[in-house]
């Protein structure tokens, strides 16, 4: 109810916090840790979505040195008569380019300078002469290969990230990179390692580019450079070296953008596309000139194994007019890769896709305004959750938090269905529900403890409804100091002094005594949803209208405050029989009630350390000013003028005075509550008001003989109240001999109250 001002900090701190988190995972993604989600994310969309085979088949097929190929022709590295084989029955396939995505670091160990080296020295006491010369008489595969590579569509590969331990080469560039708004370099990682090819076949081969990078236990693989930066020298992909050979392009021009202001929604500043020029062949890229792949089913990656080619049971028309692309997917020399489909492939027929992929113009894109329209969602759906959940119930917050949550994944799928763009619902949404529940939590903290604070006050302040009611939403209470309409009723004992006295040394009769009052007059305010404001001494302060709104709370008042008067009979009794049992005198306890309607400030009131709900003003501070002195006047019940007001045609009211004070100046009149609607209908009870309106009226045009005439007329009647009668006489007494003035109304200064 009333939470400390740190609580209160921490509260709209830390969903706020929440927001600065994500938002800064977002813009910075810091060890990659924005996009763990969102890859995911895509992941499951492929899954859902695969890419579709074009209408005239793959373009790119894998031909895959597998372990059926490695059982029957060896593992590899192969010697290079095999290669050369598998290489040439490829070419004779029809195939417009042939990729080899391993490598050729390595000399061929079955060749006859490497036999001899492997061989050398030849043991003296045995007879090899002639052994090196038959060697050197065999043929050259390296050349072999190397001219066959001249002769076909060939592409090779080296590894970026790779260490070369035969001494390393910067890789022969088979076509031009020309730059076009700006340098790649900027937007891309640089190797300072690398495996290439030997110079003896790059040489030879109509393209060289980089397979995928090495990486440490292999991982899954949703991204394809299509360049790479070499210590400052930019060289294309395997992929793109291969459609450039099967197409006959010259070389590559890379587009660059960049605001021109430096900033803009709409584009970040990257790579945008690299285009092989003569081809017509434009691909799209991520801003670091990656290809995002986009894997589809079977359909879209066939597959050939190496050993059915070289044992000419393969059916090779599938090659013709295809870029064929050899890779290895056993041993250990090249690492499987998991995919987005959950499938582990080979860098080869990852290649063979993004191939695929490029020709048939599939690509997966996250337009340059994207990331700027996911930090903007996250902050503007992120405060709308955190306002619904602290100005509402934390269920219809989560159901929003859902809902919201759900429409961006909707959003999210139908931007990938239709367009093909990868916007992230993943981070978002974990932001969302991260904020909603802390939120919520924080909420709740400060709802239980509000909750203790309602237990506290109002435990044994209000009815179990009202009080269910304030548990259920705490919020009703308005704790800071607010202005309402209440009725209050100040209740307290005449006499009680008197048989005080008698029990000041029994504490436990005495407070038994207090406890028979207060108990049956706490249920009569109780049952009428009124709250006991507090007791003091033998007296009881109770409120209607706060804190719960309580209609027609003035009759509430009058009603309890009759029943109290009717219920204290059973005190009386209970003393004149402890009395009798004492052999003391029977002195009747009496009540003096006093009761007010009018604007109160009600709220949280003391100490910041101990605050307790209260109701203060004028209403209850003259309730009690009419409570101290209902004896002067007589009658048990007396009314200020806001309750007259209010019951006036209802309940049996009886002018008694005109009370003056310094905020009212003029007076306030009071009544005398002598009864229901039942005896404000009984005839005796008009004669008795009627009688009242001439005492009243001689006595504030200060005819005194006629006021003294009216009150012996009035004591006569039924329901005469002798005391109030005493204490005119007395009043009119006393202006006789001291005349109030000629400017007088008839009122009676009270003073402050």
């Amino acid at each position: 109810m009333n939470p400390t001002p740190a609580f209160r900090r921490l509260s709209a701190i830390l969903p706020g916090l929440v927001l600065v988190l994500s938002l800064a995972v977002s813009i910075y993604n810091p060890a990659g840790t924005g996009i763990i989600l969102q890859d995911l994310v895509f992941d499951a969309y492929q899954r859902f979505l695969p890419r579709e085979t074009a209408a005239d088949g793959p373009r790119a097929i894998y031909i895959d040195i597998d372990a059926e190929t490695a059982k029957a022709y060896g593992s590899w590295p192969w010697p290079r008569k095999r290669l050369d084989d598998l290489v040439a029955r490829v070419a004779e396939a029809g195939a417009s380019a042939i990729v080899i995505d391993m490598p050729l670091a390595d000399p061929d160990p079955t060749s006859a300078s490497e036999l001899l080296r492997l061989w050398a020295p030849f043991p003296a006491e045995d007879n090899f002469a002639g052994f090196g010369q038959a060697l050197t008489a065999l043929p050259n595969l390296d050349r072999q290969l190397a001219n066959r590579l001249a002769t076909t569509g060939s592409v090779l590969s080296f590894v970026p990230g790779k260490t070369d331990f035969s001494g390393r080469h910067a890789p022969i560039a088979k076509a031009a990179i020309t730059p076009k708004g700006g340098d790649p370099r900027h937007h891309m990682p640089a190797h300072n390692n690398w495996r290439t090819t030997l110079t003896t076949f790059e040489a030879q081969a109509k393209g060289n580019g980089a397979t995928l990078e090495a990486r440490a236990g292999g991982g899954r693989v949703r991204s394809l450079p299509l360049l790479v930066n070499l210590d400052g020298t930019l060289y294309p992909s395997n992929a793109l070296e291969a459609l450039r050979v099967a197409a006959n392009g010259s070389a590559y021009e890379v587009s660059v953008v960049a605001p021109m202001n430096g900033f803009s929604f709409e584009i970040e500043p990257g790579i945008e596309k690299i285009a092989i020029a003569g081809t017509g062949y434009e691909a799209r890229t991520f801003r670091n000139g990656d290809l995002r792949l986009y894997f589809g089913n079977e359909t879209t990656r066939p597959r050939i194994p190496a050993g059915q080619i070289l044992a000419n049971t393969a059916d090779t028309a599938l090659l013709e007019g295809r870029i064929a692309v050899i890779g290895v997917s056993v041993n250990g020399s090249d690492h499987l890769y998991d995919t987005p489909l959950g499938i582990r492939m080979a860098s080869g027929a990852i290649a063979a896709n993004a191939i695929d992929q490029i020709a048939n113009g599939q690509y997966l894109l996250r337009p340059g305004w994207v990331s700027a329209a996911e930090q903007l969602f996250i902050l503007v759906a992120g405060l709308l959750v955190i306002l619904v959940v602290r100005r509402f119930r934390a269920r219809w917050g989560l159901v929003l938090t859902a809902l919201v949550i759900a429409g961006a994944f909707y959003a999210s799928w139908w931007c990938f269905e239709t367009y093909r763009w990868l916007i992230d619902p993943a981070l978002a949404s974990v932001t969302l529900l991260a904020a909603a529940l802390t939120c919520a939590l924080m909420t709740r903290l400060h709802t239980e403890d509000e909750i203790r604070f309602v237990e506290t006050q109002f435990g044994r302040r209000l009815p179990a409804a009202g009080l269910a009611r304030i548990k259920a939403n705490p919020r009703l209470i308005q704790a800071e100091g607010t202005l309402r309409e209440v009725s209050s009723v100040v209740a307290g004992l005449r006499g009680f002094n008197i048989i005080a006295d008698r029990y000041l040394e029994d504490p436990t009769a005495y407070a038994d005594i207090l406890n028979r009052f207060f108990s049956p007059m706490t249920k009569i305010v109780l049952d009428r949803n009124g709250m006991v404001d507090r007791n003091v001494g033998d007296t009881l302060y109770a409120v209607w209208n706060a804190p719960l709104d309580a209609a027609d709370h003035a009759s509430k008042a009058c009603d309890a405050a009759l029943r109290m008067v009717e219920n204290l009979e059973a005190l009386n009794e209970f003393l004149e029989e402890d009395a009798r049992r004492q052999h003391l005198s029977h002195v009747p306890l009496s009540l003096s009630i006093g009761i007010d309607t009018g604007t109160a400030i009600t709220g949280n009131m003391g100490a910041v350390q101990r605050f307790d709900y209260g109701v203060l003003g004028e209403p209850v501070s003259f309730a009690a000013y009419l409570q101290k002195n209902a004896r002067h006047y007589g009658p048990a019940i007396i009314v200020g003028e806001g309750t007259q007001r209010a019951v006036g045609n209802r309940y049996a009211l009886l002018e008694i005075d005109l009370v003056s004070t310094p905020r009212h100046p003029e007076g306030r009149r009071v009544y005398a509550l002598l009864g229901d609607p039942i005896m404000r209908a009984n005839p005796k009870f008009r004669a008795l008001q009627e009688a009242h309106v001439l005492i009243f009226a001689a006595y504030r045009q200060q005819r005194w003989a006629e006021a003294r005439a009216a009150i012996a007329e009035c004591r006569k009647l039924n329901g005469a109240i002798p005391t109030l009668y005493d204490f005119y006489e007395a009043r009119i007494a006393q202006y006789e001999a001291n005349p109030p003035g000629e400017h007088w109304n008839g009122s009676w200064f009270a003073g402050r109250i």
